[in-house]
């Protein structure tokens, strides 16, 4: 009995990614104050045949509706998704000596080198009440892990951004710690000389190491510039420095340092 393929399951998971995502998006337009709360409109209009009646209840609401977990928990049946999968996983081997996947969701994952969507992971936390590992799972933000700005000197003048943990195996994707990353440089500013700059960065054991990346000259404001490659991934960037007997730009060049997001998830 084979395991699912990588292609089906990512499939599967980047789906129920998109639907939470969708619910989410709709679940913060459905909560927007407007003209106020339930128990605030009831509240001004000081009449207590209005008030006792309604107040409890109406607070109750404004407090428990925002939760868009409880509604894909009590009002869908998307944790079938993934108590489905574990169900896969859970069969027994061709020798019947141990399940198809041990670790369920997570082992899978980390097993085949594949993560799912911060969007997935939230919907598994909705089902289980506890988190997937940050190993896992990629982040659906444009983040700024550092700025570059070439100052006097010249120097490269580094400041820092966010980083995505430390990527020890068992930490929770909590939306602060995530699977590293392959890098993108952004242009904010630049002029008429290659800037070629070395970054210090933390790679997926959080171990330093440095990469280098070079910005074209006079690149267009947003311009960017994969670094490295699709295995080239990181968790940090924890400096910036010009590279020796290299091209070191013009004063004032301004570059952003930030993730490339692992893949679109779609319906």
């Amino acid at each position: 009995m084979p395991l699912i393929d990588t292609t089906t399951l990512l499939g599967v998971a980047d789906r129920a990614a998109k639907q939470y995502e969708i619910i989410y998006n709709a679940w913060i337009a459905l909560n927007a104050v407007g003209g106020g709360n339930y128990f605030d409109r009831v509240t001004v209009t000081d009449d207590a045949d209005v008030e006792i009646p309604t107040e409890r209840n109406y607070n109750d609401l404004d407090e428990n509706l925002p939760n868009v977990d409880h509604a894909i928990t009590r009002g869908t049946s998307m944790c079938t998704i993934i108590s489905s999968m574990d169900g896969h996983f859970a069969r027994p081997n061709a020798t019947k000596t141990a399940p198809l996947q041990i670790g369920g969701w997570d082992g899978y994952l980390y097993s085949q080198d594949e993560r799912v969507s911060w969007w997935f992971s939230r919907l598994f936390f909705a089902c289980y009440s506890y988190r997937m590992l940050a190993i896992n799972v990629f982040s659906e933000g444009d983040d700024l892990l550092a700025t570059a700005t070439i100052t006097g000197g010249p120097t490269a003048s580094f400041t820092d951004g966010i980083n995505y943990g430390n990527g020890a195996d068992f930490n929770p994707a909590n939306g602060s710690n995530y699977a590293a990353t392959q890098l993108r440089a952004k242009v904010v500013t630049m002029g008429g000389a290659n800037l070629d700059l070395r970054l210090s960065v933390k790679d997926i054991n959080n171990n330093p190491m440095t990469i280098d990346v070079t910005i074209p000259a006079s690149s267009p404001v947003g311009t960017e510039i994969t670094i490295g490659t699709t295995s080239d991934r990181f968790l940090d960037v924890i400096g910036v420095s010009l590279i020796p007997f290299s091209s070191f730009g013009t004063l004032g060049d301004t570059i952003d340092i930030r993730n490339i997001k692992e893949r679109e998830i779609a319906l």
